[in-house]
Order: C-alpha cells, then structure tokens, then sequence
C-alpha cells in the first residue's frame, strides 16, 4: 500500500476512532452522574429542573476534556504507525549513503514495498550505478593520459636519439666522405618525417577526441568511395608489399559520412596491415555487405593477426598487442580511426578470420536516398 493510501486510510480510522470516542465519553459521563441505571424520563425531567447552570457547564468540560485526551491518544497512536513505516525505508536510505561515503558504489538497496520509497531507492541505485560507471570511466581516462604521455615520449624519443647520434657523428668530422654524409642526413630526414607524422597524428587524434574537429558530413555511395580511395592509392601500397583485392560490392549503398575523414580510417587500416604483415607481399581483402540498415566495410589481411582477448584493446590510445611491435608504429592510428568512425555515428571492431591474419570491420547506418551536405 502507498504512503498516500496509508495516509487516507490513517484519517478515516482517526474520524471513525474519535467518534467512537465521543460516544464513549458521554456514557462514562453518563454512568458517573446516573449510576448504572438507565435514568427514567421523570428523573431527567426533574435534574433539567434542579441543575443549575454551573453543574451543566462542568458537565461539558468534562466531556469535552474526555473526548479530547482520548483523539489525542489516538492521534498519537496512528501517527506512531505512520512514522514507523516512513522510518523503515530510511535505513537502507541511510546505509546505502555510508556505502557511497565511503567508495562501495558497488552497493545496491534491496527494496521491495511497493510505495513511494521503491521509487527513491530506485533512483539511488540508478544515481550509484551512473558514479560508478564514471569513476571507471576517470579511471580509464588517467590510465589512458598516462599510457598517451609514456607513448608520446617513446615514440618521439627513438627518432629524436638517431637524430642527435647522427649530428654528432657528422660534428666529430668523422664522415668526410661526402656519400657518408649524404647517408647520415638522409637518416636524420627520415627520422624527422617519422617525428612528424607522429606529431600529426596526435594533432588529429586530439582534435577528433574533443570533438574540435569539424566533419564535414555527405551521403555517399559507399562503394564508389571506397573504390576511387582504393584506385588512388593502390600503387602506393602494391610498391610497398601490399596487394588490395575488392572482393565484394554493393551498388547504389549511402552512408553519412565526412568523405576526407574516411579516406584516413581506411589509409590508417592499409598503413597497419602493411606495418604487420608476415610475408614479402601482405594481401588486403576488401568488402562491403548491408544487414539489417547497416553497412559493413571489411577490411581483412593475413597477418600474424592477435589473441582473441586483444581484439576489444586494439583501438586503445598507443596500444599494441605485441611489444615488440613498438618500433613499427605510433599506436596512434587504430585509435584515429574509432573516434572518427564514432564521429560519423557508426562503430568499429576487430574479428579474427577463421583463414588466420586480422579483420577490421567498420560499421555505417545507411541513408535511404542522398542527402545535402552537413557539418557536425
């Protein structure tokens, strides 16, 4: 029963309980003024006559003092009630406020009455439920900042040591073979490009993280996209070791997306099976399939791929699934790609393919028609 039920119910006793009262009043009044007996109409008759106005009016008084002593026990009696059942659901209330105190916020309230306090503590779970998931999420945070700080200054430091080895060496006037010299600010040109690109990647990685990046969001035929990225770098990767096979399209398929911004998800994904592929020539197999108004873009290598317990951290800031992969990327490219492809409202994980290597899958909410171009 509700507490406003218990409340109406509480009055209606309380009117009937002082009624009853009243009537008890009177007959106590009664029996101590006319004994046990039942006053005749004559006695009555001759007592209106006989009493004076001073012994009606103690009458009264002292029914009316009767009658309020007995509503206020009663009172008193019903609202004792009422604050025992208000006062019970406090105290899991209060137990569950120590928890939060003092860090469980694991802690649920087990309230079963069905009145207005299942709603409150309800809501305390939910409030519990909500500080939890954000200390994980702060948590998770301070984590990540630290690994970025510690990924920064191994990633730059490596370049950054080549550098100053091959300032010295040319210093020293120990290479005085001018192709000696040549080879050695090649060197510090390449570890320049790799300091930059890194640089740049963090920029971007940032600006898409604080959603300081603007998209620049268009419906496009997914197929004809990917093919024309696909056509403008294939002799790029295929000179590199990587050969890309469009496996499977689906014509006349749009999606919302920031056209530029994709063309770097898909370069950072052909930049990462490059880096890791196990043989002299990698293979890159491409496909586009539509379920249930999604489209799915896969992207499959035949790599050395990674334990199945590792597919969920691949797309962490400067992660890498083996150490020793360190010096062949910033760990900074994955992670582009998730916050950009959750920027276009869609999703992206990694699968193991069951001929071996990595597969990674982006996925887009289909656009019935194309739409006019929007920023977001």
């Amino acid at each position: 029963m509700t507490i406003k039920k218990r409340i109406f119910v509480s009055n209606i006793r309380m009117v009937l309980l002082s009624l009853g009262a009243f009537a008890i009043s009177v007959r106590i009044v009664m029996f101590l003024m006319y004994g046990s007996g039942r006053p005749s109409r004559e006695i009555l008759s001759q007592l209106r006559e006989s009493h004076s106005q001073d012994m009606n009016l103690a009458r009264g008084i002292l029914i009316m003092v009767l009658f309020v002593i007995l509503v206020n026990l009663i009172n008193s009696y019903l609202t004792y009630r009422m604050i025992k059942h208000i006062v019970k659901p406090l105290e899991p209330l209060n137990e569950g406020v120590r928890q939060i105190h003092e860090n469980n916020l694991a802690y649920r309230i087990d309230y079963k009455d069905d009145d207005e306090f299942r709603l409150v503590c309800g809501a305390f779970d939910e409030m519990a439920a909500k500080l939890e998931a954000s200390l994980n999420e702060k948590e998770k945070n301070d984590r990540n900042r630290r690994e970025l700080i510690a990924g920064i200054f191994h990633d730059l430091s490596t370049p950054l040591t080549s550098i100053k080895g091959c300032i010295e060496v040319i210093e020293t006037g120990t290479t005085p073979i001018p192709i000696m010299q040549k080879k050695y600010l090649d060197i510090m040109k390449d570890k320049a490009e790799v300091m930059e690109h890194i640089i740049d990647q963090l920029f971007l990685f940032s600006k898409v993280d604080l959603e300081e990046f603007l998209f620049t969001m268009r419906s496009v035929d997914i197929t004809s996209a990917i093919s024309e990225m696909i056509e403008e770098s294939f002799h790029e990767y295929t000179s590199r070791g990587l050969d890309i096979k469009f496996t499977e399209k689906h014509d006349d398929v749009f999606a919302l997306v920031d056209v530029f911004m994709l063309r770097n998800v898909v370069d950072n994904i052909l930049d990462n099976s490059l880096k890791y592929k196990t043989k002299n020539r990698g293979q890159m197999e491409i496909s586009i399939s539509v379920v249930n108004g999604f489209v799915l873009l896969s992207f499959t290598d035949d790599g050395s791929g990674v334990d199945e317990d590792m597919l969920p951290k691949l797309f962490e800031v400067f992660y890498r699934a083996d150490p020793s992969r360190s010096k062949k990327g910033s760990g900074l490219g994955l992670a582009i790609c998730a916050r950009t492809i959750e920027r276009m409202d869609g999703s992206i994980y990694a699968e193991l393919p069951a001929g071996g290597g990595l597969a990674i899958v982006i996925k887009l909410p289909l656009v019935s028609e194309p739409l006019q171009q929007g920023h977001i």
